[in-house]
């Protein structure tokens, strides 16, 4: 029980990026490697580009953006 204690607010947030970021990149793998039927093609697209674009351009945003700053002024308080 001690080992989730010593798990913080940032290690948190590092692992939920890191999955986020795995998980777009096996689910593009995945794309690559299945043929979508040509009746579903619109519909699968578009569905992929609002989870690349949202997730990847938050964890993106989050830590490259200026956000950034306000977690070492959260880390040090």
């Amino acid at each position: 029980m001690t080992a989730w204690q010593k798990i913080t607010k940032s290690d948190i947030r590092n692992i939920l990026a890191v999955i986020s970021v795995v998980g777009c990149f096996v689910l593009m793998y995945l794309l690559i490697i299945t043929p979508i039927p040509a009746m579903n093609k619109d519909i699968v697209l578009t569905a992929l580009g609002f989870v690349f674009g949202g997730l990847l351009g938050g964890v993106s945003g989050f830590y490259f953006g200026a956000s950034k700053t306000d977690t070492k002024k959260e880390d040090e308080v």
